[in-house]
């Protein structure tokens, strides 16, 4: 994997890495080897395929888990793809880019926190076709959204104050700022920006792309980013795999049987699905 190789930002990083630390009440280690490392074990825990196979018997269970692994699988290859954005703007010094890409991480952490949250909570209260429903939301293309009865899309405030709320990390501290700055706002542009008196009452502004402002909150921003992460890999999706994935693996009886004594909602799985893989 690419890694970073900003020397201000490394040096920044490494005279605030305590400070970071602090903030974010975490008692993880070097920020930025935590960073490199979570990303190398995220490449290791994509699949490159994943295959439905076809058994009558536990057809309705198999669709279930087919659509919720490649859902879970998309999201990991979506913050490899969206990491190696982020580091390479972070080695050109496009900090404006960074940001944008930060921000878009941010709403991804929530919403794929938000998501396997609702799955849960439907697997629980064992509303499997109400499963089958929301995982077909999440898998279907935007060009394809009418093949997905009464879809809605979830909006992003919605997936940013569950997360926000429910994990106690506080990530309005971190995301309001960026968005901020990535809005044509003032402060998107003043971050370009040093002013200095002269004598005289004489006033000047100097523009750089590596002002106080940048080295200082937008690095520090950044940084905040880089921990969630270090998150999704070591908090995350291991509470997926316990909480969602393992809880779907030993409900495969109770969805067979309950598909099998409810000729309804078997057949309005059938129609789904049928016109969910039409072409």
């Amino acid at each position: 994997m690419e890694k970073i190789i900003n020397k201000n930002f490394i040096d920044f990083v490494k005279s605030s890495d305590k400070k970071i630390q602090q903030k974010i009440n975490s008692t993880r280690g070097d920020l930025l080897k935590d960073f490199e490392t979570n990303i190398e074990v995220l490449e290791t825990l994509v699949e490159k395929r994943i295959n439905n196979k076809n058994n009558e018997d536990s057809e309705c269970y198999n669709n279930i888990s087919f659509l919720l692994r490649t859902y879970i699988n998309a999201t990991k290859f979506k913050f490899i793809d969206l990491t190696k954005g982020l580091i390479s703007c972070i080695n050109l010094g496009s900090y404006s880019g960074a940001l944008v890409i930060s921000r878009t991480i941010l709403e991804n952490v929530a919403m794929l926190d938000f998501k396997t949250s609702e799955f849960e909570k439907i697997l629980i209260n064992k509303k499997y076709l109400k499963l089958l429903k929301e995982l077909l939301k999440v898998n279907v293309k935007d060009y394809e959204k009418h093949k997905v009865k009464d879809y809605k899309r979830t909006h992003i405030n919605d997936a940013l104050r569950h997360y926000d709320k429910n994990n106690k990390r506080s990530i309005f501290k971190i995301y309001d700022p960026i968005s901020e700055r990535v809005h044509p706002s003032p402060s998107s542009f003043l971050m370009y920006q040093e002013s200095t008196t002269i004598k005289n009452n004489y006033q000047q502004v100097s523009f750089s792309h590596n002002s106080e402002e940048i080295h200082g909150v937008i690095f520090s921003i950044i940084c905040l980013v880089l921990t969630n992460i270090s998150i999704i890999v070591e908090d995350i999706y291991p509470l997926i795999n316990k909480n969602l994935i393992n809880l779907l693996e030993n409900s495969r009886l109770s969805i067979d049987v309950h598909f099998k004594n409810n000729i309804k909602e078997s057949d309005e799985h059938d129609e789904l699905l049928i016109y969910f893989n039409s072409k």
